[in-house]
């Protein structure tokens, strides 16, 4: 059942103005879709429990991997399908990240996922590791790493 919490939690332009600056909207636009921001913005779904706004952020042909998959699973609908399936055994699920490291393209994320029960205490908590692939402001390579004590994948 634990198995389940792995479920993944958790460019640039080279062109300027003549001035040699980016202007501001531009600037934006590529700070928005930079791989830190692509990241964060995954992370927050998460915490707004949003599959499809999750599943938006993954090219059609992004990879996932994941000690908890049986098979590496693809895409928008492989992402759909593990946030989806994660939000259901776990509704009160949350990723806290406690470390978040950007080279380029890829990003690698540490994070504790908790769920809790009913009165707010802590149900169990995992710690994960998440090594990621953002390309043209779209999640192309999602690897995750946990220990999966045992569990069978799905």
């Amino acid at each position: 059942m634990h198995s389940v919490l792995a479920f993944s939690l958790l460019a640039l332009c080279g062109c300027t103005a003549a001035s040699g600056r980016q202007p501001i909207a531009d600037s934006a636009t590529a700070e928005s879709e930079s791989p830190r921001a692509i990241v964060a913005k995954r992370f927050a779904l998460v915490g707004q429990y949003d599959v499809d706004g999750i599943a938006a952020l993954y090219a059609p042909d992004a990879i996932e991997t994941s000690p908890g998959f049986c098979t590496e699973r693809r895409g928008p609908a492989g992402a759909r399908r593990t946030y989806g399936e994660l939000f259901e055994a776990y509704p009160t699920i949350t990723a806290h990240i406690t470390a978040l490291i950007v080279e380029g393209e890829r990003v690698a994320v540490e994070f504790i996922a908790r769920v809790r029960k009913p009165d707010g205490s802590v149900a169990f908590e995992s710690r994960l590791a998440n090594f990621l692939t953002v390309h043209d402001g779209k999640i192309t390579r999602d690897d995750t790493y946990f220990d999966p004590r045992g569990q069978p994948c799905s």
